[in-house]
């Protein structure tokens, strides 16, 4: 039954249901087509322009040869007919030249001979020596030339000493119009080419013109965005978005777009293109030109404004494309019971709640569960109202709950009408509700009240009816004089027929039984000021028409009655006295409820439709205190004598009860003795019976241990057979055992010798390696040490041509 109930719900408050909360594929969403990528764009690249490495790092040869050809303006044309001629594209490791630009090529092997070196192997002890990992440089006929690892002479005189052992292990070498750049891996080199951008891909790039200007290298991990002149390369991560802006041609139309990239790498040739930053896939809005994306999460709605229209859109991703659009922030459907957004209102009624609300300009109550949509501008949302509230009013239209006990009080075109209990919807703008009145049976004690007292009840009635309402005791103590509050100020004084002065507390009992008749001839608020007015009067005329012996001979009166709400007891040493006719008395306290009710109930009931139901008389008191203390000494002389006749009846009723007591005595000895006579015989015959059963289980007995005797022989013998094949199988075992671990032991030492010999082919290995590393250490702080002197003999060498120069 839960789970139909929960079906039930969902299906009553599904969002998806709702035709104005629009889905992600929604028609409005034009953007949802729109290219992640730069395709389309002026300028689109698929992979970025680079320029492969024409040397090999680790080739000193290569690199000193490249640029002695590319000392021939022609070698560039070409390497580019070269490249331009391939079938395809060469597979090659990162860093690795083409194989065009082989030394041992045929191309390089022409071109190489065409270059006018000046620059030849030196014999023995002559010439000057390039470090191995170094080149050196020199000039001839303005050009610039480069010899590898050697020993070396210029064979011309035009030919001098530029840059010596110049090592090829730096990002940028550059000496006369020689400039070789190396590009790491996981970075991309950008050179201007006679003002012309290039890109340079990894590995070693060698040029040789003069006319090459290094523009730095960019590595692509720290860099999301980078450009080099016209060319643009974007990198997205995963969970972002670029925000860039691209030229667009159409219908020979060019004009600047806005873009969002998705993840991945993006390439574009264009002076025009601009990115503007990445931005996290999840931010709930994401704003870039005429792009619009809306991330709604479960539980949520967001609202837009699309060329002047409001929409809502559900759970997902929004992509939108409109110049005309404006982002109004989200709400949360489990907390929010109403959205409103313009003209769109979405109303979400939970059980047990009424919505009041405008509909073209009429109230418009909605009480049953559910989810209700509106776009309309003659729709406006009020407020909720608890469906068990007894008053719901917007406007004209009312719902009116009667309870039980209670009518409504409404005019109908000034017309009074009542309603009984129930739900009552009015439409009518002229049929008002004024108020709820109670048809409960209601008490009122019956008192005295001073004028100052009158007005302070008046007063406290016109501010609050509920205070009116509170118990009298506490409007007393909070709101009137002093002299008021008193243990006897519920009590109604009046006089007797011989002018003594007593008071009465007493309760009446009344109801409205015809609402309409009450209404039409009473304010309602003074029904309960007449009814106690009149029941004082009506009660003061009773006491004053009779004595007060009367009064003291009748019977007590207590809260409560059998008989018209009345129960009496008899007065402190009055008897019930008969009659001569066998009638006995009439209670004064009966025959005042009888008259008050016989004065008051049908007059009432014909003229306002009430009914006095009841009078309860509680008890009364003398104000004389002098009369009052007479009549009390009188009740207690009368109670002592009273007491003194209980205690003789009470001593007599003692020696009756002793002589019975006596006579049970004998009467349960006698049958204490019958009864141990009885139990003797009953132990005697459960002696004899015990001890014949005693013999028969002494038999079962012996039978059973003889048996048990023989099985446990035979399970012994059972035993000891099964511990002596468990003994041969252990020896077995053992033997197998010992077999085992002599075969794992031979095992283990052929192991442990083949390991240390394995152990002594390493060490070795590494003495080896130890000896190379510390070979090759020393041989390079000679080499730093022929640089520094080569260095210092350079240094001097242009002193000298200096001071030549100035001579």
């Amino acid at each position: 039954m839960k789970k139909q109930y929960k079906d039930r719900d969902d299906a009553v408050f599904d969002f998806d249901k709702l035709k104005l909360v629009e889905k992600p594929n929604a028609t409005r969403n034009t953007g949802q087509n729109l290219p992640m990528n730069l395709e389309g764009c002026d300028g689109y690249l698929e992979s970025l322009p680079l320029k492969p490495p024409n040397a090999n790092q680790k080739d000193m040869t290569s690199i000193a040869n490249m640029i002695n050809v590319l000392t021939n303006p022609e070698s560039l044309t070409a390497f580019g007919d070269a490249e331009a001629n391939l079938a395809q594209p060469e597979a090659l490791r990162e860093g690795t030249p083409s194989s065009i630009y082989d030394p041992s090529s045929n191309l390089v092997k022409r071109l190489s001979k065409r270059a006018s070196t000046a620059h030849a192997g030196a014999p023995g002890m002559m010439g000057h020596i390039v470090r191995p990992g170094c080149i050196s440089f020199y000039e001839m006929d303005g050009k610039t030339y480069a010899v590898p690892q050697g020993r070396w002479l210029l064979i011309s005189y035009k030919a001098r000493w530029t840059d010596r052992n110049v090592s090829v292990d730096r990002d940028e070498i550059r000496s006369g119009q020689v400039l070789i750049i190396r590009i790491p891996p996981g970075a991309v080199g950008r050179i201007f080419d006679q003002g012309v951008p290039s890109l340079l891909a990894v590995g070693t790039h060698v040029f040789n013109s003069g006319n090459v200007k290094n523009a730095g290298t960019i590595v692509y991990a720290n860099n999301p965005y980078f450009s080099h002149d016209k060319f643009r390369y974007v990198r997205v991560q995963r969970g972002k978005y670029a925000k860039v802006w691209a030229m667009v041609s159409s219908n020979g139309n060019k004009a600047m777009s806005p873009r969002l990239l998705g993840e991945g790498e993006h390439f574009i040739e264009s002076h025009l293109f601009e990115f503007k930053g990445l931005v996290d896939i999840s931010t709930k809005y994401i704003h870039h030109g005429s792009i619009h994306v809306v991330s709604v999460i479960e539980g949520e709605v967001s609202k837009i404004t699309q060329d002047n229209h409001p929409r809502i859109l559900g759970e997902g991703t929004h992509f939108i494309e409109s110049v005309d659009f404006e982002y109004r922030g989200e709400e949360n459907i489990i907390e929010t019971l109403v959205i409103q957004h313009a003209t769109i209102t979405i109303v979400r009624v939970t059980l047990g709640k009424v919505a009041l609300a405008w509909k073209d300009n009429t109230p418009f109550f909605i009480d049953e569960p559910g989810l209700y949509e509106y776009n309309s501008p003659d729709f406006k949302f009020v407020e909720f109202k608890d469906a068990d509230d007894s008053l719901i009013q917007l406007g004209s239209r009312k719902i009116v709950l009667v309870h039980t006990g209670t009518v409504g009080v409404t005019y109908d075109n000034g017309n009074l009408k009542i309603l009984d209990h129930g739900r009552h919807t009015l439409d009518s703008a002229t049929h008002v509700f004024h108020r709820f009145l109670s048809t409960q049976q209601k008490s009122i004690r019956l008192s005295s009240q001073t004028a100052e007292e009158k007005a302070m009840r008046s007063k406290l009635l016109k501010q609050s009816k509920k205070a009116y309402t509170q118990t009298r005791q506490t409007m007393v103590s909070d709101n009137l004089p002093k002299s008021i509050a008193d243990p006897d100020s519920d009590l109604t004084i009046c006089e007797t027929k011989d002018l003594v002065k007593v008071g009465l507390r007493a309760d009446v009992f009344y109801s409205i039984e015809d609402p309409e008749k009450c209404i039409n001839k009473i304010e309602t608020d003074e029904l309960e000021d007449l009814v106690r007015e009149t029941a004082v009067a009506t009660l003061t005329n009773i006491i004053r028409s009779t004595a007060l012996n009367e009064i003291a001979q009748s019977k007590q009166v207590s809260a409560g009655g059998e008989t018209g709400g009345l129960k009496v007891m008899p007065a402190p040493g009055v008897e019930e006295e008969e009659e001569q006719g066998g009638r006995t008395t009439t209670a004064f306290f009966e025959k005042a409820h009888d008259e008050f009710l016989d004065k008051l109930h049908d007059d009432f009931m014909s003229r306002y439709g009430v009914d006095i139901a009841n009078i309860r008389i509680e008890s009364f008191k003398i104000m004389d205190t002098e009369l009052a203390d007479q009549i009390s000494k009188h009740a207690l002389t009368t109670a002592q004598i009273e007491n003194e006749m209980a205690n003789l009846e009470g001593n007599s009723l003692i020696s009756t009860t002793k002589e019975r007591t006596a006579a049970d005595v004998l009467n349960i000895n006698a049958l204490a003795k019958a009864e141990a006579l009885q139990t003797k015989a009953n132990a005697d015959n459960r002696r004899m019976i015990e001890a014949a059963e005693a013999a028969a289980k002494a038999m079962r007995i012996e039978s059973k241990a003889r048996a048990e005797a023989e099985s446990e022989a035979i399970l012994e013998k059972a035993r000891a057979e099964a511990e002596e094949a468990a003994r041969l199988a252990a020896e077995e075992a053992a033997k197998e055992k010992a077999r085992l671990e002599e075969v794992a032991k031979q095992k283990a030492e052929e192991e442990a010798k083949a390991a240390a010999q394995k152990a002594e082919e390493e060490a070795k290995e590494k003495a080896r390696l130890e000896e190379e590393a510390k070979a090759r250490l020393e041989a390079e702080e000679k080499a730093r040490l022929a640089a520094e002197e080569a260095a210092k003999e350079k240094a001097r060498l242009e002193e000298e041509a200096k001071q030549k120069a100035e001579e």
